[in-house]
């Protein structure tokens, strides 16, 4: 990816829609028809789920419960990588429609870090053994570095897997990281947290990313800044002060991108409300994205939404979807108009 020729454009991920293999076909074909550089494989399951799930079917010690996660013992890290059906759905998208490949500059695959997975997996029987719980109910694995890193080297497979199929930007989802890093850091060090997201995304050949939702504390972003990701992803739309966090001199001169988000995905429906008045406008998103323009430098930016669309499925598939895909053709269309 050349700097001189962005800002690009790509997304987060997840969708609003059932997950079925017709529905990923219908979002994927959508956005390359509307101009998406780079997208990203329709994540149509929950983000933890997509890999807890198929792990606790090969993992003995870790139990699946009611769609929550329970770990009981020491385990051991799984020989051969899981969940590559996501990344083979793009080889065999394209094998199906490879006129559609020339219109994009390349395509996506998101995965979900180690911290997140990790927080969302519940501690039981021994292995819980001497843990006071710290803002849960319950002790969960991403208060112990080393499963936090056997969770990496699960998370590393998959992201070298993915890159050997020929997928360009490869992201690791932490919106936790947002919430365990403000001025301090909960239950891990500086040192840990560089080596475990370094160790995660040491098998990407291509652009490996980041995304954190929410606030970003300066303590993170220079963490952030400290580690391998090329692309740091995170909201602005819903979290401007984000705009104070970062600066052009963070990204000048380096080959690290600043992925800004650029129109809101997480709302809930309000009464009367009609569907199109959810989405910004282009007039709008042309000024915001080049606020982003004047402040970090067009060859530093990608343009995106703040984060997935799975939350807008409380308005239902059908007006979810169409508030999710409106929301990212104006943003294509704003931009391509700026250019």
């Amino acid at each position: 990816m050349d700097k001189e020729d962005g800002p690009f454009t790509t997304l987060v991920g997840s969708w609003p829609l059932s997950n079925t293999y017709n529905n990923m076909v219908k979002v994927f074909t959508d956005l390359i028809q509307m101009g998406i550089d780079f997208p990203c494989y329709p994540q149509l399951l929950s983000m933890t789920y997509q890999f807890l799930s198929p792990l606790s079917k090969i993992i003995p010690q870790l139990e699946e419960i009611n769609e929550k996660f329970y770990l009981y013992e020491e385990f051991e890290v799984p020989k051969e990588p899981i969940a590559l059906e996501y990344g083979k759905f793009i080889i065999n998208f394209f094998n199906e429609h490879p006129d559609l490949k020339k219109s994009i500059r390349g395509t996506k695959a998101c995965l979900t870090g180690p911290f997140t997975l990790t927080f969302e997996t519940i501690l039981k029987s021994s292995i819980a053994k001497g843990l006071k719980p710290i803002i849960f109910e319950e002790p969960r694995a991403v208060m112990v570095d080393w499963i936090v890193d056997k969770f990496a080297e699960i998370i590393k497979q998959i992201g070298a897997a993915y890159s050997d199929m020929g997928i360009d930007i490869i992201s690791c989802d932490e919106p936790i990281l947002g919430l365990l890093v403000g001025r301090k850091i909960l239950f891990h060090s500086e040192d840990f947290i560089i080596k475990t997201i370094n160790k995660t995304i040491s098998g990407i050949k291509g652009l490996p990313s980041i995304h954190v939702c929410g606030r970003i504390s300066p303590y993170l972003r220079d963490i952030l800044l400290k580690t391998n990701v090329k692309i740091l992803d995170h909201e602005f739309s819903t979290n401007e002060e984000n705009f104070k966090v970062f600066e052009k001199r963070h990204f000048q001169g380096t080959d690290k991108f600043l992925a800004l988000g650029t129109v809101e995905s997480k709302f809930v429906p309000i009464k009367d409300k009609k569907i199109d008045a959810y989405v910004e406008k282009v007039d709008f998103l042309k000024r915001y994205i080049k606020k982003g323009i004047e402040q970090y430098g067009r060859e530093n930016l990608i343009i995106k939404p703040d984060c997935g669309f799975y939350p807008l499925k409380v308005f239902g598939e059908k007006d979810g979807y169409e508030i999710a895909i409106n929301k990212v053709k104006n943003m294509v269309l704003a931009l391509k108009e700026l250019k």
